[in-house]
């Protein structure tokens, strides 16, 4: 069930003119999509050939591959492990999107490792760059526009520029901008999914395609995913007839089911435990809330969603676009409208529709304003029949003379781009030469780096970009975003803080010392000359830098449960944890426990102490001693040592997959301020193994998933009779 090159939609017209070029016209389209695809590979190349540490979130993405591959060659699970450096710890591919990630690692295996895995990610990352109006084309193709449509539409694709607003413009991909991996990977396999979805929806074939594509969209992005999902309706909608309604249901169905259990090892564990998956309150608002209507429709008209900084010459070919869907409407021009409409309503976000958007599922924590991607890819195709257009009202002219008039127009609309993404691209290399330069010039920061590497487990401090660490700087970059590239364990939160204890990171107060203890904060890289408080010691000094330490007692303490709490909220537990923290309870070593998520609690429940003095645990008070045996990654192993019953805490981010055992009998953990581990310890000594475990039931789901891709792809042509038999025809 191949994908041909024939028209799936039923009643759409064309003209030979527009859909059958000939060789001059096909000379004149080619030179169009050429001309942005060789600018790319040449602009966009410093991605690849310069190995400069990321300032953005693909330092992030780049930490995830190592991981897995590490996970990989350790045992542990490639698809649900611990990673330790971000956020006092988290198990990301719980719940985020990982076959990009994954992607990098399986090809670095079938290479035999021979090429670097920052390689292979840059890698990645520039083809698909590079690559995108080739998906483009081949979309528009494949949803029955013309050849010239599909040409103008990937002439256009790489040249949006739209004020860094999460959408398909480069700024959310390159060094200078976002660094949103994962939706470049969705900026492709969005548009297949549409074209795959349609073709199965239309003619009942494609089923095997419609799946994958889905399948690889929702491992890939999961906010496109879900995009696509709440789009199908809409596509199940447009052509909806009296004869056909039954099969367009079933169609829809079949491929959802199969999709869904493909990745039902990523969506069901994410769906029972969202609630350990922090929603920042510190999140920019404009990024779950979008714009609204007034400064979104502003945008579009002025030409600043598609042509900021520029003369609005993609806005004016998207106008021309618009009116021919509206004169002209054939089905691809009003399915193209309808999802131009409907993206763009959903773009103008909470702004705009209020508590509506409570109706949508799971929209507890959705960015809105990544509804901006669909806008620009019914843009982008909305742009092809704007080029349509212009070649149709030159149809008087001869062939030689019609195609090179075209093609020169085109282009013409095109210059303004093209100028203003060579101006971005050549700041953007500059920025990542002068940085590369300065690494290698800045023998201190190699200094203290090494200095880092060589030291026992524990997490390092290089401020935050609200203090001094704004101005700790080697570059481009900042000094804080050195130790993700080398793998040092840090608190900064500048990558998305995803553990529910990240944001505290915020309050932290760099001249107590209980903070420093509390998460573990051994390590400050500070700048020379600073004032720091006398309680740290140098242990490295440098002109540029110095390196300090703090005493903390390690990843683990005794410590003394003053209360226990039932927490119904995400938001409740985080000002509660906030309050806590400002308090004077982590110096004195109290702790509160908490039962959370308080089944039945609403999101305005505050927490009430539990009335049971039975539920506290006083602390050590006599003779424990704690010794660190063995930090790895995912695993914790400890002796400890208290003449009473007690309670240790454990300084990293409490989630249901850790598992605690105690003489190698298993113990019962639970969450305690600031959402850490806790764990009761009977008197006497014992050794604690604390690991990090990828449940079985995600296993066996993973299994399953595998099975029944499988089985789809080798019973293929099965999935004829199985539309016969759930939607037989009149």
């Amino acid at each position: 069930m191949t994908i041909g090159r024939e028209n799936f939609l039923t009643g759409i017209e064309r003209t030979a003119s527009s859909d059958s070029p000939g060789r001059w016209a096909t000379v004149a389209l080619l030179f169009l999509v050429l001309v942005p695809t060789i600018f790319n590979a040449i602009a966009l190349w410093p991605e690849l050939s310069l190995s400069v540490p990321s300032l953005n979130d693909d330092a992030f993405h780049y930490l995830l591959v190592q991981r897995a591959s590490e996970a990989l060659a350790s045992g542990e699970n490639p698809f649900d492990h611990w990673v330790p450096e971000l956020d006092l710890g988290f198990p990301q591919f719980f719940y985020y999107q990982h076959l990009p990630h994954l992607a990098v690692v399986l090809l670095h295996r079938l290479l035999l490792k021979q090429v670097d895995l920052l390689t292979l990610f840059n890698l990645i990352r520039y083809l698909l760059l590079v690559g995108f109006p080739l998906t483009v084309y081949w979309s528009m193709r494949r949803l029955g526009f013309s050849t010239v449509a599909g040409a103008v539409s990937a002439a256009a694709a790489t040249l949006l520029s739209s004020n860094t607003r999460s959408g398909f413009e480069y700024d959310s991909y390159v060094w200078r901008g976002w660094g949103l991996y994962t939706q470049l990977w969705a900026m492709h396999l969005f548009p297949i999914t549409l074209v795959c979805l349609v073709r199965a929806l239309e003619k009942g074939a494609g089923f095997i395609a419609a799946i994958l594509s889905s399948s690889m969209l929702g491992l890939s992005q999961l906010l496109y995913a879900y995009i696509m999902g709440i789009t199908a309706p809409l596509l199940v909608l447009m052509g909806l007839n009296r004869g056909n309604i039954r099969a367009r249901i079933v169609r829809l169905a079949v491929t959802a089911t199969f999709a869904a259990v493909i990745t039902s090892y990523f969506w069901f564990p994410l769906l029972f435990f969202k609630d350990y998956a922090n929603v920042s309150p510190y999140l920019q608002r404009w990024k779950y809330d979008s714009f609204g209507a007034r400064d979104i429709l502003t945008w579009l008209v002025n030409g600043d969603l598609l042509d900021h900084g520029r003369p609005p010459a993609l806005t004016v070919l998207l106008a021309l676009g618009v009116a021919s869907a509206l004169l002209t409407p054939t089905r691809q021009a009003r399915l193209i409208m309808s999802l131009f409409l409907f993206w763009l309503a959903l773009f103008f976000g909470r702004h705009t529709w209020g508590r509506l958007v409570d109706l949508l599922p799971m929209h507890e924590g959705f960015q809105f304003v990544r509804f901006n991607g669909g806008v620009h890819l019914a843009a982008l195709m909305l742009i092809g029949l704007g080029g349509e257009w212009v070649w149709r009202l030159l149809a008087p002219l001869p062939e030689r003379w019609r195609a090179t008039a075209a093609g020169l127009v085109v282009l013409a609309f095109m210059v303004p781009a093209l100028q203003e993404r060579q101006a971005y691209y050549a700041l953007n290399t500059r920025w990542m030469e002068r940085t590369m330069k300065a690494l290698g010039s800045d023998k201190d920061a190699a200094a203290i780096l090494s200095a880092l590497g060589e030291l026992s487990p524990a997490r390092t401090y290089a401020g935050l970009p609200n203090n001094w660490g704004e101005g700790l700087k080697v570059g481009g970059l900042h000094f804080y975003n050195l130790l993700i590239p080398h793998r040092i364990a840090t608190t900064s939160p500048q990558h998305g803080s995803f553990s529910l204890n990240a944001d505290l990171i915020w309050h932290f107060d760099d001249r107590n010392p209980a903070h420093y203890d509390l998460f573990n904060l051994q390590y400050i890289v500070a700048p020379s000359g600073l004032a720091m408080p006398a309680f740290l010691s140098r242990i490295k000094e440098t002109p540029r830098y110095t390196l300090y330490q703090a005493e903390t007692s390690g990843y683990a303490r005794f410590v003394t449960v003053t209360g226990r709490r039932s927490i119904g909220s995400q938001s409740s537990l985080f000002f509660e944890n906030r309050n806590w923290l400002a308090s004077g309870d982590p110096a004195a070593g109290r702790f509160i426990r908490y039962d959370y998520p308080a089944r039945g609690g609403g999101a305005g429940d505050l927490p009430e102490v539990a009335a049971s003095k039975e539920l506290l645990q006083p602390g050590c008070r006599t003779g424990g001693i704690i010794r660190e045996e063995q930090v790895l990654p995912a695993r914790i192993d400890l002796k400890l040592e208290c003449k009473q019953a007690s309670t240790v805490v454990l300084k990293v981010t409490y989630h249901p997959n850790w598992r605690v055992a105690i003489d190698g009998r298993q113990a019962r953990s639970f969450m305690v301020s600031p959402s850490f581990i806790g764990v009761d310890v009977p008197a006497g000594a014992h050794q604690l193994r604390a690991e990090y475990r990828s449940p079985v039931y995600k296993t066996a789901l993973l299994l399953l998933g595998a099975c029944v891709l499988l089985a789809t792809i080798l019973l293929r042509r099965r999935f004829a009779q199985v539309e016969a038999i759930l939607a037989p025809r009149p």
